[in-house]
């Protein structure tokens, strides 16, 4: 049986000032990266090792892994693992989504959510034929997707926090959801970091 850890980047600039991400990036802030340290050592302390470790070909999946690991394991970034496109509204505030101004969440200009769901299975299937059956594999991706994926799982979950992590069995390709922690959830800086944080490089 694998084991699978999916794990949503730290916080970024783009978090910090609410902009839309999708497939664009910024980078993670100090607090993002406190966070994926507060990761690194919940593995640790849970003596969790990992056999292989993918992530999105976006730099804030790829940085928050490489914290994650220590950069003690080597990795392999997958596209399909992408953040949901949300075309022209990259960028621009969140306000601008257009179900935050009553609008449908289905939207021409945004790529569709089967098709998120449908890449995240891709990729996921693909990782589970490239590992071997007990291994423990770490997957680092983004909000939107992990959650649309999860929720293929589990129609329950309600969302991944900055650096939540979701565990998951594999036996083949039939996946079940195990549980939900946020050890980053409490993790704060000190006053002189903070402001850091708060300045757009």
């Amino acid at each position: 049986m694998r084991t699978i850890y999916l794990v949503r980047h730290g916080q970024t600039l783009f978090n910090v000032h609410h902009k839309i991400q999708g497939t664009c990036d910024s980078p993670l802030t100090e607090l993002g990266r406190a966070q994926a340290t507060a990761v690194r050592q919940y593995f640790l302390q849970k003596e969790i090792s990992f056999d292989a470790a993918f992530c999105s070909k976006q730099e804030r999946a790829s940085d928050t892994l490489e914290i994650i690991t220590d950069n003690q394991l080597s990795y392999t970034r997958l596209r399909d693992l992408h953040e949901k496109s949300h075309g022209e509204y990259e960028g621009q505030d969140e306000f601008m989504l257009p179900w935050r101004r009553g609008f449908s969440r289905i939207n021409a200009a945004m790529e569709p959510d089967q098709h998120v769901e449908e890449r995240m299975e891709r990729a996921i299937t693909k990782i589970i034929d490239s590992t071997h059956a007990n291994d423990t594999i770490l997957i680092v991706g983004h909000g939107t997707a992990l959650r649309l994926f999860t929720q293929r799982v589990n129609p329950t979950f309600k969302e991944y926090d900055n650096c939540g992590i979701v565990k998951m069995s594999a036996i083949d390709n039939n996946l079940k959801y195990l549980s939900y922690v946020a050890p980053a959830k409490d993790v704060v800086l000190n006053k002189a970091a903070k402001n850091e944080m708060l300045v757009v490089r």
